[in-house]
């Protein structure tokens, strides 16, 4: 995704707001209700939906579990998760897929009535790349580097805290610049004019099949912070058709992340098969790196106490951690911000 110039001006910040509300309204505004009587709804996702990342939506809309729950769900992209919120609070929208990082900063710093409902990624999906002759396998080793970052802030940079500050480095001691996600940042790496830069899951699966000399480091190893929850407004949350959609959105999720953790005993065939019938997602062209990319995100589907519940007691060590870098003030009650409520309940 194409980074954007960053807005400096109020007015022209919420002029883009408005303008993205406009956009999503433009698109729901078909009716509630299908002919076959399904509910329409639309979920925000931040990045193209094209992405394995977004599989148990992939799946969930072709495979038929959307509909199988009474849901016509359309998606709506954003450019990043700042829209993503600010569409939810207008109310333009029900639901997105958003990182825990955000959301506490959204709704602690900002006093954005943005409310955690369910979670599929439990583990963060931002790995540290680096190469074997000056190798970062711990994040002690980050001390005094130069770290590559997709964009200045937001969610890799704060990671980033997060990383170092987990063996006692402060952020500060870790120098940064902005490389953006293009394929040939891992020549800056080789020509040493980075130590290591930030990767998506996907991108550190590929690194590692088709450049030997990659070293991956994974943050879940040192943090807790990183999960992707789903979020809405505390206002849409209060409404009992809305929370009907929400529930019904959620075990069609969960739905479909059972079919995938069960694929994977065919090597992900089905899951491949279903959404590369319908969507052009580049990890489909290799297959190996899209079996690879699938088993790692089943081990983050896999890790949590349901499939997609959220954990306050994880949830309130992400908002320790948070703390500990000065992006959150302490003292904040941050199970204020979920409804846990909504989401299926774990076998018993």
């Amino acid at each position: 995704m194409t980074p954007t110039r960053r807005l400096r001006r109020p007015w022209f910040r919420a002029l883009a707001g408005v303008l993205v509300a406009c956009a999503v309204l433009a698109g729901c505004g078909e009716g509630d209700t299908t002919d076959d009587g399904r509910q329409r709804m639309t979920f925000l996702n931040i990045l193209p939906i094209e992405s394995l990342s977004y599989a148990p939506e992939l799946i969930a809309d072709t495979r038929g579990f959307f509909a199988a729950r009474g849901l016509e769900v359309r998606f709506e992209a954003t450019q990043g998760s700042a829209p993503a919120i600010q569409t939810l609070l207008a109310g333009s929208a029900e639901i997105s897929r958003i990182g825990d990082i955000e959301t506490m900063i959204a709704a602690g710093n900002r006093q954005a009535p943005l409310v955690g409902i369910g979670e599929v990624i439990h583990r963060g999906t931002i790995r540290v790349i680096s190469a074997n002759g000056d190798p970062i396998t711990q994040p002690a080793q980050l001390r005094g580097k130069l770290i590559g970052t997709p964009s200045e802030g937001g969610t890799s940079s704060i990671t980033l805290d997060l990383l170092a500050a987990s063996a006692g480095v402060p952020p500060a001691e870790v120098r940064r610049q902005v490389v953006g996600l293009a394929p040939g940042v891992f020549d800056l790496l080789t020509a040493g004019r980075v130590d290591g830069y930030m990767v998506s899951l996907d991108t550190a699966v590929l690194l590692q099949r088709t450049r030997p000399q990659a070293v991956v480091l994974d943050p879940n190893q040192s943090i807790t912070a990183g999960s992707q929850i789903y979020a809405t407004s505390a206002q849409t949350t209060r409404d009992p058709a809305e929370q009907d959609k929400l529930r019904r959105y959620l075990a069609a999720i969960d739905d479909a992340v059972r079919f995938i953790v069960a694929d994977e005993a065919t090597g992900f065939a089905g899951t491949m098969a279903a959404i590369g019938g319908k969507y052009q997602v580049p990890a489909l062209r290799d297959p190996e790196t899209a079996r690879l990319a699938l088993a790692a995100y089943v081990d983050s589907y896999t890790a949590g106490e349901s499939l997609t519940g959220i954990s306050p007691q994880r949830w309130q060590q992400t908002y320790g951690e948070i703390v500990g870098v000065g992006q959150l003030p302490a003292g904040l009650d941050p199970n204020r911000w979920l409804d846990t409520t909504l989401a299926p309940a774990a076998p018993s």
